[in-house]
């Protein structure tokens, strides 16, 4: 539409509204357009006023106006002083953008009819004058509800007469009504969808306001049954009597389905039709607080390796599971119980109960029921309970206990369900508190490198050192590592303080260098994030360009089960041990050792672990074992380092079985730098 054409559909639309409405630009604040009923009570002149002249509002010059702030969309309701009527008047504005990319500002006065009234003096006859002006009829009228699509009806009780739009008798097929309220009459009363006469019932509630609107669904003389939005401005005399009504139908059918999709969709699971998290939390906390007599629990479950039922037999098997698991739900939860999808495989409930046997119960009867199917593998679930003692707790924390024990069933595969524990909560806190420090401990150097000696069992002498971390928290003090260690594997962290500390492990050797100290051989420890999830061997080629060092001083470490989990791994081993890494196989005899292993993989050593040699040493078959074990590895031309050693009987044992290495608390414990330097580099001059 061209400007010319915008300007002319704004005239007429505003000519049949009920408020005074006039538009300024925001170029020079000057009023473009008014409509009758502005013009009738700021005067004819209005047009080509600037806004704050033309309305009189003697508060804010143009250029503080809060409109002239408006973007296309937005809307502001304000108050303003006029001075020449001494009264307030509520202003709502919204800014308009033309085709041609010049902006306007849509005012409307929302206490029209009081300055109306006012400036006719409340003379009743002339009033009555200027209503007739705005009946809604003529070739006006038709122009503009055809434009705007909006559906017009009147009811005058004074002549007891109607009047319908055309649009009326096309849609509805009446031609006249006999009151505003459609239900005084068999014709009309039929056009309102039974289940929302109680809706339209509303716009005839006891209120004292005149206008009033709702949403309800009417029938068309097609048979389609939509949308409407209705609503209706009463007109009464100063006496308070009723003296017209004035109704617009407008087909919102369209804008209210997308509303209802969307609003179904924020409170709804699509793919299983059932309620999702928020409308769960907003039911459920509403249910509890409502009846604290009762008892309740949130129960949390999610499906057994999920992610895996998703990967071998594909996502539309796993949404075929997530539907069963719903279905099984509704039918087999109480009445008044609810549930709701949290997302992927994740369900909640909230339940009344009165023992945790009939917990236990229902957990079984769901349980069995997402068992049987006819799907070609097995559901498990596992299920977490929270006992709901404080009401004030908020629900999602509620729910997050109930995951929370569901967690710990994860650990048993004889369980299937667990109850919310205190101790586990604050372990979780605990662990949180960790994993919100541990990226400022990086950037604060707060992981410390303590060094571990290793010491040749024929000379005694100090022959290498394994490197170890510790946690210098600025206010929690020294953290051990068995307190962080194991969740930095499991969250991936384990990454970047690795790769820390090999580059503190390649900054020391390279300082020893540096001031003519020969180095001693460091080992280091590679975890099996690193085997699956990063370029080992590049990261190990930059840091030895980075530092210029010979790889001859650096062990890398790596675990014996590690072996079990990447065919990749033995690729890895080889290039690194081409760059003249030695490598040494970590805890061995912990896991799965076998002869054809330390046949097969590139290793130079074996390293046996402190717990395998205990419980060895404890029998005469367990020494056997040892001994020969350390030959095996001597035939295949491995080194061996025993660590744990903490007796003499330890050490004893290892010499007589010809144990090259040893390395425990018998010897020395770990230690700063400082501290080995001064151990190291003293005894050897």
């Amino acid at each position: 539409m061209n400007k010319s054409g915008e300007h002319g559909l704004i005239d007429q639309i505003m000519d049949v509204s009920e408020h005074a409405i006039y538009i300024f630009s925001k170029d020079d604040f000057r009023i473009i357009y008014a409509n009758s009923k502005a013009k009738e009570i700021f005067g004819e002149h209005l047009v080509s006023m600037t806004c704050y002249r033309g309305i009189e509002t003697k508060e804010l010059p143009c250029m503080n106006c809060p409109f002239i702030l408006l973007q296309e969309g937005q809307e502001y309701v304000t108050e303003r002083y006029l001075e020449s009527f001494d009264m307030k008047v509520k202003i709502k504005a919204n800014c308009l953008t033309w085709k041609d990319g010049s902006q306007v500002v849509l005012c409307k006065i929302l206490d029209s009819n009081e300055l109306l009234q006012k400036k006719m003096g409340h003379d009743m006859v002339t009033w009555e004058a200027y209503a007739e002006k705005l009946k809604l009829s003529g070739e006006l009228y038709q122009s503009v509800v055809s434009q705007m699509g909006t559906i017009v009806f009147e009811y005058n009780y004074d002549r007891h007469t109607s009047y319908t739009s055309s649009l009326f008798k096309e849609k509805f097929g009446i031609e006249r009504i006999a009151d505003i309220d459609f239900l005084k009459s068999e014709p009309t009363a039929a056009l309102i969808y039974k289940e929302d006469i109680d809706v339209y019932k509303m716009l005839f509630s006891g209120r004292e306001d005149d206008f009033r609107q709702v949403t309800c669904r009417l029938k068309e003389v097609s048979g389609n049954i939509a949308w409407y939005r209705i609503c209706i401005q009463f007109i009464k005399d100063d006496e308070g009597r009723l003296v017209r009504g004035i109704g617009t139908l407008k087909n919102v059918d369209e804008a209210t389905k997308s509303y209802e999709t969307l609003r179904y969709r924020s409170e709804y699971d699509v793919l299983t039709n059932i309620p999702n998290v928020n409308r769960f939390y907003i039911d459920a906390g509403r249910m509890i607080l409502d009846n604290e007599d009762e008892k309740y629990a949130i129960v949390s479950f999610d499906i057994d390796k999920f992610k895996l039922i998703n990967d071998l037999f594909g996502m539309e098997t796993g949404d075929e599971v997530l539907k069963h698991v719903a279905n099984v739900m509704k039918e087999r939860v109480p009445e008044g119980t609810l549930y709701c999808r949290v997302h992927s495989d994740m369900f909640l409930i909230c339940i009344a109960y009165e023992k945790r046997g009939d917990l236990i119960k229902l957990i079984e009867k769901i349980r069995k029921g997402i068992y049987r199917n006819d799907f070609s593998f097995d559901i498990n679930t596992s299920f977490g309970i929270y006992l709901i003692e404080n009401t004030q707790i908020p629900i999602n924390l509620m729910c997050d206990r109930a995951n929370l024990a569901a967690r710990t069933v994860k650990e048993s595969a004889m369980e299937f369900c667990a109850f919310y524990d205190e101790q586990y909560r604050k372990e979780i806190i605990k662990t949180t508190e960790i994993e919100k420090d541990m990226n400022l401990a990086i950037s604060g150097k707060q992981f410390l490198m303590y060094l571990q000696p290793k010491y040749n069992l024929m000379t005694g002498d100090i022959c290498g050192a394994e490197v170890l971390v510790r946690w210098k928290h600025p206010s929690k003090g020294l953290i051990q590592p068995n307190d962080f260690i194991p969740l930095f594997e499991r969250n991936g962290f384990i990454r970047r303080l690795d790769e820390y500390m090999w580059e503190e492990t390649c900054k020391t050797i390279a300082g020893w260098l540096a001031e003519g100290k020969k180095p001693v051989p460091l080992s280091v420890n590679i975890s099996r994030y690193h085997i699956k999830n990063n370029d080992l061997v590049g990261v190990w080629k930059r840091l030895i360009r980075k530092y210029n060092i010979p790889t001859s001083y650096l062990i890398l470490e790596i675990t014996e089960t590690f072996f079990y989990d990447s065919e990749d791994l033995y690729v890895v081993l080889t290039k690194l041990q081409k760059q003249g890494f030695r490598l040494e196989v970590d805890d061995f005899g912990s896991g799965y050792s076998s002869l054809n292993m330390i046949r097969q993989i590139p290793i130079n050593a074996i390293k046996i672990d402190k717990d395998f040699l205990d419980k060895k040493l404890a029998s005469e078959k367990g020494k056997i074992v040892i001994k020969h074990t350390i030959a095996m590895a001597k035939d295949l031309q491995l080194g061996v380092t025993a660590e744990g050693v903490e007796t003499k009987e330890h050490v004893d044992f290892l010499k007589s079985s010809a144990c090259d290495i040893a390395q425990g608390y018998f010897f020395a414990k770990p230690m700063p730098l400082e501290e080995f330097n001064k151990l190291y580099y003293e005894e050897n001059g």
